[in-house]
């Protein structure tokens, strides 16, 4: 058996504070890392760490011309077919940044997270859809009266709420983007609380120092 995860925002292990939240990645066999989530690096700059390096011949690939079968060509094991150069944006990264200097960053952002799902709390005409575990957070909005309607509903009625909320949610998103002095991405659940009803919310993700 291969254990691997999916390990998109591992880096939150620089942080002492907050990596027991990813306790039991260490037993992987193969974990991958989206370095432009908490590396602050440009999209598309990903990684894949394996426990044992002879792994990656699982995923080799060859060529007469290019990357021959034993040749020392990193590429071999890359989608590319080439060694990519943005593996030196994470190099200078942390080089730069440090250990130390990322689980600053991961800290605060997880703890402005924790601070703007506080902040949702106290304003009744939102809904907190989930808590933030790490940087992320979702809610959208909806009424004090159309929440308590919501406690006491039965499933079709739900439903129907949820579905007109849904819809402003998508257009308040799009407008809200559109004027371009902010931006918070929508996405789709199925929380608990609504019988696993999918749901349009708006998604927070806080890293910017």
């Amino acid at each position: 058996m291969h254990f691997h995860v999916d390990g998109a925002w591992g880096p939150t292990l620089f942080s002492d504070r907050y990596r027991g939240r990813l306790k039991g990645i260490e037993r992987a066999d193969s974990v991958t890392i989206d370095a432009h989530k908490q590396l602050y690096v440009p999209m598309g700059v990903g990684l894949v760490l394996f426990r044992d390096p002879s792994a990656l011949g699982s995923i080799e690939h060859h060529a007469q011309y290019i990357i021959r079968q034993g040749s020392k060509d990193l590429g071999s094991a890359t989608l590319e077919g080439s060694r990519p150069g943005m593996a030196m944006l994470v190099h200078s990264a942390l080089k730069i940044i440090g250990r130390r200097g990322y689980g600053l960053l991961i800290d605060n952002g997880i703890e402005m997270a924790r601070r703007f799902a506080s902040r949702v709390d106290t304003l009744e005409d939102f809904e907190l859809v989930s808590e933030p575990e790490l940087n992320i957070l979702t809610y959208r909005w909806a009424p004090a009266p159309v929440q308590e309607t919501l406690r006491g509903a039965d499933a079709d009625l739900c439903r129907r709420i949820n579905e007109v909320l849904s819809r402003i949610t998508r257009t308040v998103q799009k407008t809200q983007r559109e004027h371009g002095k902010a931006f918070v991405s929508r996405t789709r659940l199925t929380p608990e609380r609504y019988g696993r009803q999918l749901i349009t919310v708006f998604r927070v993700v806080l890293a910017n120092p």
